[in-house]
């Protein structure tokens, strides 16, 4: 049979195609069957970013003291004592006047807002009357009131611990005024209705 080049160019095509069919269904097969049998993969989880969390008070610095505690002692000799505890040592200014004494702690802050209550010690033999502490700034100020001049000595001392201690001393003393003692109560027993007693002199005027 003879054919045309061009009956024998479609043969050739049409052989072409028909042997490489199968090759391309298998080819088909094999890269389908792992489809099939592959587990579809997780969906991404989103992550959510956390909060920071929220401290009340102030930020710490380098160089602060950030546990401050105020207190007050009387001492065996008569003596009284003003101390604060710190949770390191810093610098600190004393400031004497005639009525108030100031000292000044340098960087220093209150964590607990109780500490600022202040220190009332009117009734004790001291002559100090209220301190407190008071926010100034960067710094913390211990002021006390005070009912008589004196001149307190100031020390600062480091604790086993790492933190220290301010102690304000003030000198014995007779602080505390004795009040008046309370008016006499005359005493009903005694007869009377508040007048003054009668004269023991006979009252008869003189037959003279």
């Amino acid at each position: 049979m003879r054919l045309s080049a061009v009956e024998i160019a479609l043969l050739g095509c049409a052989t072409v195609a028909g042997a490489l069919a199968p090759s391309t269904a298998a080819l088909a097969q094999d890269t389908a069957a792992p489809a099939e049998t592959a587990a579809p993969a997780p969906a991404p989880r989103k992550s959510i970013p956390k909060r920071p969390l929220k401290i009340a008070g102030r930020a710490k610095r380098a160089g602060d003291a950030g546990s401050v505690v105020p207190g007050f002692e009387t001492l065996a000799d008569g003596s009284t004592r003003l101390f604060v505890e710190l949770s390191q040592p810093i610098k600190y200014e004393a400031k004497p006047a005639a009525t108030v004494f100031t000292c000044v702690l340098k960087g220093a802050h209150v964590d607990r807002r109780n500490n600022y209550n202040p220190l009332v010690t009117v009734h004790f033999n001291t002559p100090v009357t209220t301190a407190r502490l008071v926010p100034h700034g960067a710094d913390l100020w211990l002021v006390a009131t005070l009912r008589a001049k004196v001149d307190p000595a100031v020390t600062m001392d480091a604790t086993k611990d790492g933190g220290a201690i301010l102690r304000v001393e003030f000198p014995k003393g007779d602080y505390v005024r004795n009040p008046p003692p309370p008016a006499a109560v005359p005493d009903p027993a005694s007869g009377g209705d508040g007048d003054a007693p009668a004269d023991d002199t006979d009252s008869t005027p003189s037959t003279h």
